[in-house]
């Protein structure tokens, strides 16, 4: 017998297994009529049959997640460990033998490979490939399945911290992981993406603090999760609103993870050319999957010039290229700057963390998107960063759409899905539909079908052009959430001390 079904009738936790007891809205009373006081022979069993098919029972639901996140992970590692069969036309595993080279030389002494143009990462990715290779010396394990298991240690604790505050996040965080396919698990882009869901989260619990070190150790691992802070609200007058103090906070927990992996890079001597990464970044063409490299995509369809392998990558590398990946650049700083002053001079949200999460999810969302769509370079991992995001919006704000907007939807209690019986994509919102059908997309075209887009083959380069425009569309629906203005934050009058009795 499961244990939402051993409540015994007529009590509490009978009320508590109802749908009216935890949904929102008025509860309803526990009933009164015979099957609430009949006894063992009709009302257990008539009580036991209501918890069985509870929606709400939380193990049932526990379960099911569980095992939707155990076989679909499975499947991805197969995929990720077989390398190149099923007849993918690309073996995700060439990351992850870069990996094992650059940990081995980290590993034994060596400093950052900063005159190898494939290294393009902050300092702390040192750290995240150097933990495999430690447990590749300590076991038997190789590189390749150590490095595997400590993203699948990460994804489960991701799930089981979305599971526990709702869990249509969870499950958007499964299938957007598993609809972008093996490369989610071949690459450490589910470190920097785990970072800055949890920042959202805890902004959303009040722990300005475990923000900031959570956004600090993202960026460290990855530039973009500094975007967060860009994302931020003004900080605002009253005092339950998001205040200086709470700013504050955030800004000591990133200078609390940047000391802390300091000391890790000034003990293993990594700190020199800790800065080199940028020079390799500016120095790339336009990457074949870029948004900005469709028209050169269509060009080598109808028989231009095609891309070439460079920096650890295919793409484009001719003076036009080149001119449209410096616009990129520029337009990428243009674009933050902007956001970072527009939001400046919006109203502080609501009081509660809940709004301000919200607030901070549509709009790191919107921006990150942004980054993404005018980028010079766009692997299919980066669609990790996304969905990541997108996850942190139906977490703490119903659907994506509704994060970026402000709308005040308050979760529910922790174990029933927010909008059970609706579609997928009221469930989610068209942004977060929109991001599963692009990670698909890119799932097909990377590792699965890549050498017909290098070759310039009509059917695959009109679907990469597809999948770019589908990510402008979103991107247009995040930004224009995102730009709605948030509730305004309700008058909280100063205390007043009583009147002196006579």
């Amino acid at each position: 017998m499961s244990h939402c079904a051993s409540r015994a009738p007529g009590t509490f936790a009978d009320v508590r297994a109802d749908r009216s007891a935890w949904l929102p809205g008025p509860r309803r009373p526990p009933s009164t009529g015979p099957s609430a006081v009949a006894g063992p022979a009709t009302g257990a069993t008539d009580a036991t049959a209501t918890a069985r098919t509870a929606p709400g029972c939380p193990r049932r639901g526990a379960r099911r997640l569980g095992l939707g996140w155990l076989l679909t992970r499975g499947l991805l590692t197969v995929l990720v460990l077989t390398g190149q069969t099923f007849g993918a036309q690309q073996n995700v595993q060439g990351d992850l033998r870069i990996y094992a080279d650059w940990a081995g030389t980290l590993g034994h002494g060596g400093g950052l490979p900063v005159g190898d143009d494939r290294w393009q990462y902050p300092p702390g990715a040192a750290v995240a490939f150097v933990v495999p290779e430690l447990a590749h010396t300590l076991s038997m394990l190789s590189y390749r399945v150590a490095f595997v298991v400590a993203i699948l240690l990460v994804d489960a604790a991701v799930t089981v911290c979305l599971a526990r505050r709702a869990r249509d996040a969870a499950w958007f965080w499964i299938i957007g992981l598993t609809a972008l396919g093996p490369v989610a698990l071949a690459r450490f882009d589910l470190l920097p993406a785990a970072a800055a869901l949890t920042a959202v989260l805890a902004v959303a619990r009040g722990r300005a603090g475990r923000a900031g070190f959570a956004l600090g150790v993202g960026a460290l691992l990855k530039v973009w999760p500094v975007l967060l802070l860009v994302a931020l609200p003004r900080p605002g007058a009253n005092p339950g609103a998001w205040s200086w103090v709470r700013l504050r906070r955030v800004l000591g927990g990133v200078v609390g993870a940047v000391v802390a992996f300091g000391v890790v890079l000034a003990a293993s001597g990594w700190w020199r050319d800790a800065f080199g990464f940028v020079g390799a970044q500016q120095a790339r063409g336009l990457q074949v999957e870029a948004v900005a490299a469709t028209p050169f995509v269509l060009v080598h369809m109808a028989g231009g010039p095609g891309p070439r392998y460079s920096y650890g990558s295919l793409q484009f590398d001719g003076p036009w290229a080149r001119a449209v990946a410096t616009a990129c650049s520029l337009g990428e700083a243009l674009v933050i700057v902007t956001a970072a002053l527009w939001w400046w001079r919006r109203p502080a949200p609501s009081t509660t963390g809940q709004a301000t999460a919200r607030l901070l999810a549509g709009r790191a969302l919107a921006l990150v998107l942004v980054v993404v769509v005018t980028a010079r370079v766009l692997s299919p991992q980066y669609l990790v960063w996304l969905l990541a995001l997108a996850t942190a919006g139906v977490a703490v704000g119903g659907t994506g759409d509704a994060a970026g907007a402000g709308a005040g939807v308050e979760p529910p209690g922790r174990g029933r899905s927010r909008l059970a019986g609706f579609g997928w994509c009221d469930r989610f919102g068209r942004v977060g539909t929109g991001l599963v059908a692009a990670a698909a997309t890119s799932q097909l075209i990377y590792p699965w079908r890549y050498n017909d887009v290098v070759q310039g083959r009509i059917v695959l380069s009109v679907l990469l052009v597809a999948r770019n425009l589908l990510l402008i569309m979103v991107c247009w629906w995040a930004l224009r959430a995102a730009a709605a203005a948030p509730p305004p934050a309700p008058f909280v009058p100063p205390p007043t001390r009583p009147a002196p009795t006579p």
